[in-house]
């Protein structure tokens, strides 16, 4: 069988990178024969490993001739539309840019998760008014919801579509893209099968590992800290733009002394992090489209205390394996905290079966199945 990739790079970068590598790995290992068609200029030789041929140039769809196409991410939607024509195509749907303005699927002013399609409520909610990162000009810029519906569009003849939860499958339902053509697979990489639990050292120390930005919600975090009543101590592990807004909030609500912002710290480097930990919290603001940060945990032996955002309910089951908070809902998010802090026996016990949970539902081997099984049925 031979699967072409699409994708905008081809070095490695984030999450997305990652998956579609070790997916590319994978296959290759099953007798796959792939290429990978690609944006940006720069490459990766360790990335590029698994693949057969990658090129910047269209005519690679011609001369590897594929049995079927994988989008991965890819904003040109005239390659969109002329794979899907020409190709049996399916398309990853990685993160919520397809169908969302802003990208991270919640409402700027009220922080609410958005639960609307692209249309007129990106407008009524200032979702049209994005960030401006070029240097100079003005600090914001004005984007239509026009280029949106034509990307959609784009898509209508696409075979089928892979989301990482059922979150991400609703959104894309309620976009106008039928739900027969969508399918669930959790993006599992290859690297959990080298996680393992590791023994509990504390019983008041709280993890959080990711991005410091507003839509992980760390500055949520340390407002729920606030209201807790035990003794605790909380490590913030990770960097982004809202880190120096997050050490000033801490200092506001005067838990400084009990909050320790590490910065950027290596994935290697994690194990000693999660050893000292008695939990951790995936406060997200927006909706997760899986949130791999929490199954990482979980298969440490790690309870998850967690919002209710996205993808997080798929893997965060409330009493089982973690608690869950309804989305943004601090009051909850701090009594859930406080409830493990009270009880460390409870908490640990909901960490054993978090790492079953792991071992049981979310395995590189699993995932890996599914996509075979699709992308063959797709071709």
């Amino acid at each position: 069988m031979k699967l072409l990739h699409v994708h905008e790079r081809a070095a490695f970068h984030g999450g997305v990178e990652q998956i579609l590598h070790d997916t590319a790995r994978g296959l290759s290992r099953r007798g796959w024969q792939q290429a990978l068609l690609h944006v940006e200029a720069e490459t990766d030789s360790d990335f590029l490993a698994p693949f057969d041929a990658a090129s910047t140039g269209k005519d690679l769809l011609a001369r590897f001739n594929p049995d079927v196409v994988l989008l991965h991410k890819v904003t040109d939607m005239d390659l969109v539309t002329s794979i899907t024509r020409r190709y049996h195509a399916v398309r990853m749907v990685h993160d919520h840019d397809l169908v969302c303005l802003r990208r991270h699927k919640y409402f700027p002013i009220s922080g609410r998760i958005c639960d609307k399609p692209a249309g007129w409520d990106c407008y009524k909610n200032l979702c049209f008014v994005n960030r401006n990162p070029a240097a100079g000009g003005l600090p914001v810029t004005v984007r239509t919801v026009g280029p949106q519906k034509q990307g959609i569009r784009a898509h209508r003849d696409m075979r089928r579509f892979i989301v990482g939860s059922q979150w991400m499958q609703q959104e894309l339902v309620m976009n106008g893209i039928p739900d027969e053509r969508i399918h669930v697979i959790h993006p599992i990489p290859a690297s959990l099968a080298e996680i393992c639990p590791l023994p509990h050292q504390s019983d008041n120390e709280i993890l959080y590992v990711g991005q410091v930005i507003r839509g992980k919600g760390v500055d949520l975090l340390l407002r729920a800290l606030a209201r807790v009543p035990q003794p605790w101590h909380a490590t913030i592990v990770g960097a982004g733009n809202h880190l120096d807004s997050c050490r000033q909030l801490a200092k506001d609500l005067n838990i400084a002394e009990n909050v320790e912002f590490t910065g950027w710290v290596a994935h290697q480097q994690l194990e000693r992090y999660y050893t000292n930990a008695a939990f951790t919290v995936v406060p997200s603001r927006w909706p997760e489209p899986f949130g791999m940060v929490g199954i990482e945990a979980m298969a440490r032996g790690r309870a998850v205390v967690g919002f209710a955002a996205g993808g997080i309910p798929d893997w965060l089951h409330n009493g089982v394996n973690g608690l869950l908070a309804p989305a943004g809902d601090i009051e909850q998010l701090g009594k859930a905290i406080s409830s493990l802090l009270a009880d460390p026996a409870y908490s640990r016990s909901l960490g054993h079966r978090a790492a079953q949970h792991a071992a049981q539902k979310f395995t590189h081997a699993a995932y890996l199945e599914a996509m075979e099984n699709l992308l063959e049925k797709a071709a």
